[in-house]
């Protein structure tokens, strides 16, 4: 990044410069953010609105890439930063309703123990005002919560405390963030630190729709960084934890488990990885048991099984039928990890490296791609000179998937086609937009001549 910099923009800019474009900066975050409210609360908030301004979101975040910063500035970012947080978390979502779903799951838990017990459809003749608001707003209220154990305690925890206070919700995700913008930092440097802490994929579906991802995402990259000192057992421990909150932390534990094996290592270490990861799963899950017979995984596997959104690489696979087709995701996903970390040593690929291709190989196969899932990948994108690039094109690219039907304004074809579908040619080209850049990256890495250079 610092090379490219350098190359389109061959002068320093001065501090006083680097400030004030700074501030431009945080206001445009604010008015982009800003108008989004307005429009959405006047329902005017289309989906091409959204998108220009997104991209817009995205420019400024190119130039502030582009900007850097010094030791005197770093202040000014990190406080505009946070004060972009702060208010986010007290504007309404945009184009989500999945908020709805956490706050009733904090209040099932809170009432009946579990929020793996009854469904939100069973309480549609409650006439208390909250609770039919609420209810109102819930995706598939037919079907139990999907969301793991640890998602689970913390909706909880903030109903304990603040009974169906969205804003709470939000703000206390500041903790995991905090964590997260520290070790980032520190592990690749000041500029990686302006990259995540600006993010406006990370602002706006953390911060602004809610999304608590960065709680599980935050687990993962502490495990990440224990098995880089070889503290493997207790990575182990810590990546079970995050799988306990989404199953996506589980793209880790190849990683894990052949590091852990090396020879050097021994059967030893690798079976207290296997037992460390197995207790970090199941504990979160011991909180429920003793009262509900049920979890998320078997809704989870229903939602896997039966439903697609904004598919890219699925869908030259579903015409094989819906078995065979996830089977092939995972066999290709699999094939891909395996092959990466056999090529570890000999083409010099970075942990990171790996990390990121593997979470793109599986969203990009994936028959469900939500935009913040991509948030996963976010810690693993910051890597200097060999970052996995085709991955921050997905990261921005899945902005897209909120172009459906159904916020595009067409009625007849959410009719025809259903509420969630996109058209064909978006979810194509979109598709075309990641498989390009990742066949470029590797044959830069794997076929270029100086390849085997690192």
């Amino acid at each position: 990044m610092n090379q490219l910099r350098r190359y389109i923009l061959p002068f320093e800019f001065g501090d006083k410069t680097r400030i004030s474009a700074w501030i431009a900066v945080g206001l445009g975050y604010m008015s982009i953010f800003g108008y989004f409210e307005v429009a959405n609360d006047n329902r005017s908030l289309g989906a091409w609105g959204f998108l220009s301004g997104f991209s817009v979101l995205i420019l400024l975040y190119a130039v502030i890439s582009f900007i850097g910063q010094t030791g005197q500035s770093e202040k000014l970012y990190f406080w505009s930063g946070l004060g972009i947080r702060m208010f986010l978390v007290f504007l309404s979502p945009v184009f989500e309703d999945d908020w709805a779903r956490y706050l009733w799951d904090g209040f099932q838990t809170s009432r009946f123990g579990s929020p793996y017990g009854p469904i939100p459809r069973d309480f549609f003749g409650d006439t208390e005002p909250v609770h039919a608001e609420i209810l109102s707003r819930i995706n598939h209220p037919d079907w139990p919560t999907i969301y793991g154990p640890v998602l689970e305690i913390y909706f909880f925890l903030i109903h304990f405390l603040f009974p169906w206070k969205l804003a709470a919700l939000k703000f206390f995700l500041l903790i995991p963030d905090l964590f997260l913008f520290r070790w980032i930092r520190g592990k690749y440097g000041r500029n990686s630190g302006i990259m995540y802490w600006w993010n406006p994929v990370l602002l706006k579906e953390t911060f602004l729709n809610g999304h608590p991802d960065i709680i599980g995402v935050s687990i993962l990259f502490f495990a990440f960084s224990l098995a880089g000192s070889k503290r493997f057992r207790t990575a182990a421990f810590f990546s079970g934890l995050a799988t306990a909150v989404k199953g996506f932390a589980l793209i880790f534990l190849p990683l894990l488990l052949f590091e852990s094996f090396r020879k050097r290592f021994g059967l030893s270490v690798f079976m207290g990885v296997v037992v460390s990861f197995s207790l970090g799963f199941l504990l979160p899950y011991t909180v429920f048991f003793l009262s509900s017979d049920g979890t998320d995984l078997g809704v989870v596997s229903r939602f896997a099984n039966g439903f697609e959104f904004f598919p890219l690489g699925y869908i030259l696979l579903r015409y094989m039928g819906e078995v065979i087709a996830r089977s092939v995701w995972g066999l290709i996903l699999l094939s891909g990890i395996l092959i990466l970390l056999k090529c570890r040593k000999s083409y010099k690929l970075r942990r990171e490296e790996i990390m990121a291709a593997s979470f793109f190989l599986f969203f990009f196969f994936s028959p469900v791609l939500n935009a913040w899932y991509l948030l996963w990948s976010l810690p693993f994108l910051f890597a200097g000179k060999r970052l996995f690039w085709p991955g921050w094109i997905l990261f921005f690219l899945a902005q897209a998937s909120y172009l459906n039907f159904a916020n595009l304004g067409e009625w007849d074809l959410v009719l025809e086609k259903g509420y969630y579908a996109h058209p064909d040619w978006l979810v194509g080209l979109a598709g075309f937009g990641c498989v390009l850049p990742f066949l470029i990256w590797i044959w830069s890495r794997f076929f270029r001549r100086n390849s085997l250079r690192g």
